[in-house]
């Protein structure tokens, strides 16, 4: 398994490095312009590990994976068949002929001819994989590309690239990584690799619920996530002395800085500023702006299937009302957030206590109202909102008198007329959001 001969597609750039690294090992290299029918470079690939040595060892290729134009015969024209046919070739003799289509892979190639005089059996083999993986990617992008020419969905593909591995999974047992759907911009591209190799599944989860809801809180806010469930949401009155759980903010201040003492954080996510202070903390990351994607579909994996639908647009919220205060949007979006049956009582712009992944949605407001008892003052004028029509009359029985005097639901069911009555006859404000948003 010695590396003799070699073929390189281009000699720019990095590649003419490589090249005069590899000239120095004595490879003779080849190029297109030596072969008169490019197709004749597959009968030298399959001549390496010969008795004679002879044929091609080592072939490095550009496998142009970039968006295509919606152009039929451009389409076409790109699609390099000699190219994909010298991959094959090299997978098929692997052991004899390595097959390079990642110009970060050169320097590893380097090193090990330079520690054993050749490229090892192991490396050979992920190499051809890595190759695998790339035609895959490639004739998806194809497809893909030809499927929206042709106006066809059927055959839809999802290719999923593996990002990095985690810390370990939802429980220190299992393993886990992180992936994204191949050739997509994704939420945590935010994160470098060594970033996201210390974090854990629930980790993951925190951090992407904390920071999704910061992207649409048009205000100064710190958001607390804890397995999963928005734990505190504040403007101010800071104290996360002994809080567990991802903290993320969408500002700096003092105050802020002050109430991270004597806290048990695991991770706190602040703005990308230049200086802090000696932030005591097991794990801190700096951002510089929340991503906000457009994405087309949503998918959630349950055992060999997929279910896939359309994103909700948390951004274009309407409320029925004469007046519109900021605070619904607000509270609305915690809920939306939030596993269902949610209900979120807010006030003074501060998330007062969340009710959430209960079975029914008076437990969802039971438990808000018991978790409401712990806040310093009363609940007058605040505003509670839920993810789902309210059916169930008994549920303006346990808001009146609680001094909740904004309720905010879709509507949209046979009850709306009298949970209004009811609600408006003892100075309770009915505001309708037209749109329920469950989140299971």
């Amino acid at each position: 398994m010695n590396v003799n001969y070699a073929f390189f597609e281009r000699i720019d750039g990095p590649y003419s490095a490589f090249k005069d690294k590899l000239i120095q090992f004595g490879v003779k290299v080849y190029t297109i312009d030596d072969f008169k029918n490019i197709f004749d470079l597959n009968i030298e690939i399959k001549k390496s590990g010969g008795s004679d040595f002879q044929g091609i060892d080592l072939v490095v290729l550009e496998l142009n994976t970039a968006n295509q134009r919606l152009e039929e015969n451009y389409i076409l024209n790109s699609i390099e068949e000699w190219k994909i046919s010298a991959i094959y070739s090299c997978v098929k003799n692997y052991r004899n002929s390595v097959i390079v289509l990642d110009p970060d892979d050169f320097d590893k190639i380097i090193e090990s001819l330079e520690e054993c005089g050749d490229i090892t059996l192991q490396d050979r083999r992920m190499l051809s994989l890595k190759a695998l993986y790339r035609v895959l990617r490639y004739t998806s992008l194809i497809h893909k590309e030809m499927s929206e020419l042709f106006a066809s969905e059927k055959f839809e593909t999802l290719i999923l690239e593996e990002k990095t591995p985690l810390r370990y999974g939802e429980n220190p047992q299992q393993l886990a990584y992180l992936s994204k759907i191949a050739k997509t911009k994704a939420f945590f591209d935010i994160l470098d690799e060594d970033t996201l190799f210390t974090l854990s599944y629930n980790n993951i989860i925190d951090i992407y619920t904390a920071l999704s809801l910061l992207r649409y809180l048009d205000y100064r806010f710190a958001v607390r996530v804890h397995h999963g469930v928005i734990a505190e949401v504040k403007r101010s009155n800071f104290n996360f002395k002994d809080s567990r759980g991802v903290l993320a903010a969408n500002f700096l201040s003092k105050e802020l800085l002050k109430g991270l003492d004597g806290n048990d954080l695991d991770i706190v996510i602040l703005p990308d500023f230049p200086d802090y202070p000696d932030l005591k903390i097991k794990k801190f990351i700096k951002i510089k702006e929340i991503p906000n994607l457009e994405i087309e579909k949503e998918y959630r994996f349950l055992e060999g299937n997929f279910l896939v639908q359309t994103p909700d647009d948390l951004l274009n919220m309407r409320f029925l009302s004469d007046e519109f205060d900021v605070q619904y949007k607000f509270v609305n979006l915690i809920v939306a957030l939030s596993k269902s049956m949610a209900c979120c009582i807010f006030k003074d712009y501060e998330m007062i206590s969340l009710g959430s992944g209960q079975a029914e949605q008076i437990e969802a407001l039971e438990v808000a109202l018991m978790k409401a008892k712990k806040y310093p003052s009363s609940l007058d004028g605040a505003i509670c909102a839920f993810d789902g029509p309210i059916k169930d009359l008994k549920i303006p029985d346990l808001i009146i008198g609680s001094g909740i005097k904004t309720v905010i639901e879709p509507g949209g069911v046979k009850e709306d007329k009298n949970i209004r009555k009811k609600l408006e006859e003892n100075g309770i404000e009915l505001v309708f959001s037209g749109r329920r948003r469950y989140k299971i």
